[in-house]
């Protein structure tokens, strides 16, 4: 029997040391706890401020991308706006080169035209002296004085570019004799058609044909279908074309 009290008072000893080291076991497991739980609430407050910094950026730049796309529609619109302004230079510079090509033209044929008239006034002088030699009638000289008038004032016109009026009707049969010979300024493709420094303020009508020839050899027969102040076009009749038409070559009206 007194064996028993002495087993429990072992088992009291034994589990009075076994609580203890549970309960300083407890106490060190609780203070890493609450130092885990220390450092986590670092943590957390570490990342709230983050959190906080990277909202803060976000923020930025959000506001960044939204002046940048601004600037980039901007930009955009001026380079449209440079583009359009391009394209509307090119334009300008295409059409005066067509302008200058077409002022080329007309030059050409107006330089033409003034060496044309200034043959014609050099003959016209001519005849006039014959004729004053001849004893011609007054009415005869006056036409041709008429008529030199008539072709000064066309020559004047062809040097400024102008268009001078028709002369007076009584150097019509004169002016239209003379007038009746031109020189082919151009040649179209295919000979189909020639363009003559002989207009309405010498006489040229439509319908009106004329003999083109080389030296002594005539080459076709043009029929004018365009009359302009200082030069008219011709077509070519194909039936009567008997070589290559070129530029220079002389036409004279058919009665």
């Amino acid at each position: 029997m007194p064996r028993i009290p002495l087993l429990l008072c072992i088992l009291a000893v034994l589990g009075t040391a076994v609580s203890a080291r549970l309960y300083f076991r407890l106490s060190d497991a609780n203070q890493i706890l609450e130092q885990r739980l220390g450092e986590s609430h670092v943590r957390i407050d570490k990342l709230d401020a983050d959190l906080a910094s990277a909202h803060e950026q976000t923020g930025g730049l959000k506001v960044q991308l939204r002046s940048a796309e601004t600037a980039g529609e901007k930009t955009n619109a001026s380079l449209r706006q440079t583009s359009a302004l391009l394209e509307q230079a090119e334009s300008r510079v295409a059409q005066s080169g067509r302008d200058l090509a077409q002022t080329r033209t007309v030059l050409e044929f107006y330089e033409l035209t003034a060496r044309e008239l200034s043959g014609e006034l050099t003959a016209l002088r001519q005849d006039l002296e014959d004729t004053r030699a001849s004893h011609a009638s007054p009415d005869a000289v006056q036409a041709y004085r008429t008529t030199i008038t008539e072709l000064e004032r066309q020559l004047a016109a062809a040097g400024t570019g102008a268009v001078a009026p028709r002369g007076p009707a009584a150097s019509t049969a004169v002016f239209t004799n003379r007038a009746g010979r031109a020189t082919v300024l151009t040649v179209g493709a295919g000979n189909a058609f020639v363009v003559l420094n002989f207009g309405s303020v010498r006489g040229a009508r439509l319908g009106q044909k004329l003999a083109v020839s080389q030296g002594t050899a005539e080459v076709a027969t043009v029929l004018i279908n365009d009359v302009r102040p200082n030069f008219s076009i011709a077509h070519v009749l194909p039936e009567s074309l008997r070589g290559v038409l070129q530029k220079g070559d002389s036409a004279l009206l058919l009665h």
